[in-house]
């Protein structure tokens, strides 16, 4: 009489089907095991709202592949080589495909996406990250773009979690209560400012018509050489500050910015103004070497290499620095003024100063290499010396201030893993900021 058998190959990969199963059901998708075996999908995962239990009709096939031993096994990953057959079947699919690999003799269970080769058509090689490819809650926002990205036009849902949005906002907190206006002998904003720097003052202007617009108080005796003392007059300041017409919309604006260069270069680290790019950077020392600024972060805290020697790591000499920088800009919103901040780089030449000839491709290529945690990091740091009075106003110019970054709470996000693939991790420093762009040549 013939016995009826189950191999151990089959109660391994019910195993393995049973974690897939567990870690969906975790996430508060849906599992969908398929009802015939051996057809190179074993079951299908549907998105699904776990704040209103709404499925979404987004679908991502899976294989599963069960094991005993992981292929080149070693502490941080290993791969695995399947048919080719089984490829051209996944890529056949008009819905994402995912490749699920476990060990169910110790829980282990990672995923990859099934992506079209970009070499032969040999059959390709996976190569799985212990700590990028688990498959587990964190996977969850990059399941969720994957099952969007293979319906276009889907709307799908964002992850049911709270979450803090940081903008790139800073208020703008106090001005002088009144501007200050007078007619000048001089001709040109070069010309005063000239005159100005000879006597070792400075000052916020706009200079227009023979005429200065000021936040300052010009009827000091200090200004009396630059203005006619007679035509001195003073306004609110909420004449320019909440004018709708373009003309004194432009002044104000401008006057902002003069004041911003003045408070920047006056806070620590001296911040300069590179008018050809037109962006704030701190420049390098008078030892030409690289120097950090501390600041709080959002945690802890913290400091920054603000000035990056730059070295050739086959000739070993020094091709440049890279400085941390930012645009700046003035904009109104219901009558309240915000300086949007938007980090960025400066390229020197050797000498320190000198904006180097290689400043577009370096700064594409690093910004190419950088993640949110590194973007963050730079805008919290100029935060902090903008909103930081003790430091703005070490040398008690109080005209401008700023508050802190505006933020707004969500119910609602994206994980930050969902916006890039694993193989992207590889690139982050262990604080979570991304490696440098000559760290990585």
């Amino acid at each position: 009489m013939t016995m009826k058998k189950l191999t151990d190959n089959a109660l391994l990969g019910e195993q393995g089907a049973s974690l897939i199963s567990l870690a969906i059901s975790k996430m508060g998708f849906v599992w969908r095991p398929t009802s015939q075996h051996d057809t190179g999908i074993d079951g299908e995962i549907e998105i699904r709202d776990s704040a209103t239990g709404a499925v979404s009709g987004l679908i991502i096939k899976v294989q599963s592949k069960a094991l005993t031993v992981l292929p080149n096994d070693s502490e941080d990953g290993f791969d695995y080589w399947p048919t080719q057959a089984d490829v051209q079947y996944w890529l056949g699919h008009n819905v994402p495909v995912i490749l699920v690999v476990s060990r169910p003799g110790t829980n282990d269970v990672y995923w990859q996406t099934v992506e079209r080769p970009s070499g032969p058509t040999s059959p390709k090689k996976f190569h799985f990250s212990k700590s990028n490819d688990r498959l587990d809650a964190s996977s969850k926002g990059r399941l969720i773009e994957l099952a969007k990205g293979g319906a276009p036009g889907a709307k799908g849902f964002a992850l049911a979690k709270p979450e803090r949005l940081v903008s790139n906002l800073l208020p703008v907190t106090k001005l002088p209560p009144r501007l200050y206006l007078a007619e000048t002998e001089f001709k040109t904003p070069k010309d005063l400012g000239a005159a100005l720097k000879a006597v070792d003052l400075r000052l916020d202007f706009v200079l227009k018509n023979n005429r200065i617009l000021s936040f300052t108080d010009l009827n000091q005796p200090q200004f009396w050489p630059f203005c006619d003392r007679g035509t001195i007059e003073d306004f609110p300041i909420t004449e320019w500050s909440l004018a709708l017409e373009p003309d004194k919309n432009r002044d104000f604006v401008a006057l902002l910015n003069q004041c911003l260069r003045q408070v920047l270069y006056t806070s620590n680290g001296r911040i300069r103004f590179e008018k050809l790019l037109g962006l704030y950077f701190f420049p390098s020392n008078k030892s030409n070497k690289p120097y950090e600024f501390g600041y709080t972060s959002l945690k802890k805290a913290t400091s920054r290499e603000v000035v990056t020697e730059l070295v050739n790591k086959k000739e070993k000499h020094v091709m440049g620095y890279r400085h941390s920088a930012m645009f700046a800009r003035f904009f109104q919103y219901d009558k309240q003024w915000y300086l949007e901040i938007m980090p960025t780089y400066l390229f020197t030449q050797p000498n320190g100063t000198t904006t180097s000839r290689f400043h577009s491709d370096w700064l594409t290529g690093i910004k190419k290499l950088e993640r949110n945690n590194a973007i963050l990091g730079q805008l919290v740091m100029w935060e902090e010396l903008l909103a930081n009075s003790d430091d703005l106003l070490s040398e008690g110019n109080q005209l401008m201030e700023f508050g802190r970054l505006m933020s707004f709470q969500t119910q609602h996000g994206i994980a930050d893993e969902a916006w890039a693939s694993s193989g992207d991790a590889d690139n982050t420093s262990q604080d979570g900021e991304t490696a440098g762009l000559f760290e990585l040549l």
